[in-house]
């Protein structure tokens, strides 16, 4: 079944080889992750509206994975389809910027500049597609994605049905680190439009060169990024973390950053068992300090991830 599957998969998306069994370590920023059944690039919507038609209609599982920058990987895989979207266009239509789900937010940040278009420079610096920024509306420097972006295009399955439809943003219920794309599995974020100002190229280079300088104190080792959301404005998990006498604490391969505690590490060989059984041990001494339940901020792919 799983070659007729990859025949069919090759076929439609016009991809010569589909790669089986691929190590989802070597598709996350984590470097953590055991084998997807398939991986697939997906290099247009129509592709991806008639993928999706055909995984629905035999109901097998599949995932949207962007840089994986935010994505902890089950040590034993995921048995279905992993998808990853590879359009990249950018349109200025003198209103908004439009950008495909799988453009960088480098990218993105490097044409408004050369547009001279201002607003998304607190963005320069996250690793992500536009597609993972809007799904966990991502933000750094007290902005986030929200504050700019004025409507998505989904694909919108419904009845076994997809289709594409532009949402405006104030229905996706955009959050500190959420929206409705957490509960909506199937929705898959296509397409994002921004509305942003004009600016200077000077003035744009001088903001992104400050919000660089502010994430040196991040670790450089393979991580997915910050561990938890911040429960309240004032609560900085870090700051909790180091102050526990946490830094450094490891679980296998996993540590806590001894750079900056709001960090998990993979110092080589973490697994996700490990990364997983430091994250209960934290929360577990932060409930015992301050009565504060953390909420994990990584996206979980596959199953033994508890």
């Amino acid at each position: 079944m799983q070659k007729i599957l990859k025949s069919y998969l090759e076929h439609l998306c016009g991809q010569e080889n589909v790669p089986e069994n691929i190590p989802l370590a070597t598709k996350t920023t984590f470097r953590i992750g055991g084998p997807a059944k398939l991986f697939v690039l997906v290099k247009s919507k129509e592709v991806l509206l008639r993928l999706v038609s055909a995984l629905v209609f035999i109901e097998e599982p599949y995932f949207i994975i962007g840089l994986g920058s935010n994505v902890l990987a089950s040590d034993s895989g995921f048995d279905g389809v992993v998808i990853r979207l590879n359009f990249q266009e950018i349109l200025n239509n003198g209103e908004f910027v439009y950008a495909d789900a799988g453009v960088t937010t480098k990218k993105l940040c490097s044409f408004a500049k050369t547009s001279e278009f201002g607003g998304l420079e607190f963005a320069s610096a996250i690793p992500a597609t536009i597609g993972g920024a809007i799904y966990m509306n991502a933000g750094a420097h007290g902005q986030s994605m929200s504050d700019v972006c004025v409507c998505v295009d989904v694909l919108v399955i419904e009845n076994n049905t997809p289709r594409i439809e532009t949402i405006e943003a104030t229905r996706l219920k955009l959050g500190y680190r959420t929206s409705i794309f957490h509960k909506k599995k199937n929705w898959i974020i296509v397409g994002a439009y921004f509305a942003l100002k004009p600016s200077t190229k000077e003035e744009i280079e001088k903001k992104e060169k400050e919000y660089r300088q502010a994430r040196i104190n991040q670790p450089t080792e393979p991580n997915a990024g910050s561990t938890f959301k911040r429960p309240s404005q004032d609560f900085y998990v870090g700051k909790v973390v180091e102050e526990l006498g946490l830094k450094g604490k490891s679980v296998g391969g996993a540590q806590i950053s001894a750079k900056h505690a709001g960090f998990i590490i993979n110092t080589g060989n973490a697994t996700s068992g490990d990364v997983m059984a430091l994250v209960k041990f934290i929360q577990t001494q932060v409930y015992r300090k301050h009565k504060v339940r953390l909420s994990l901020e990584y996206q979980l792919l596959g199953k033994g991830n508890k």
